[in-house]
């Protein structure tokens, strides 16, 4: 019975994931030539690790503001 299951969840990866490995054998694309090429990439994966820092802040921010006002309305 195990086997089959494996057997099911094998015969899914490879549908799910085959058509993607078979696509990443092309040719480079613009993002691999002009962001890597000129080094470009670095600046964008800043920007976005900036962008994503600064929504974890706010959020942990609100989410304590928010327990403090739970909290002061309980009492």
């Amino acid at each position: 019975m195990k086997m089959r299951a494996f057997a099911k969840h094998l015969i899914l990866m490879t549908l799910l994931f085959g058509p993607a490995s078979a696509m990443a054998q092309g040719e480079p694309d613009w993002l691999v030539d002009k962001l890597y090429g000129s080094g470009k990439i670095n600046t964008v994966i800043a920007v976005v690790s900036v962008i994503l820092l600064g929504l974890f802040f706010w959020l942990y921010r609100q989410d304590r503001r928010i327990a403090r006002m739970e909290k002061h309305g309980k009492e």
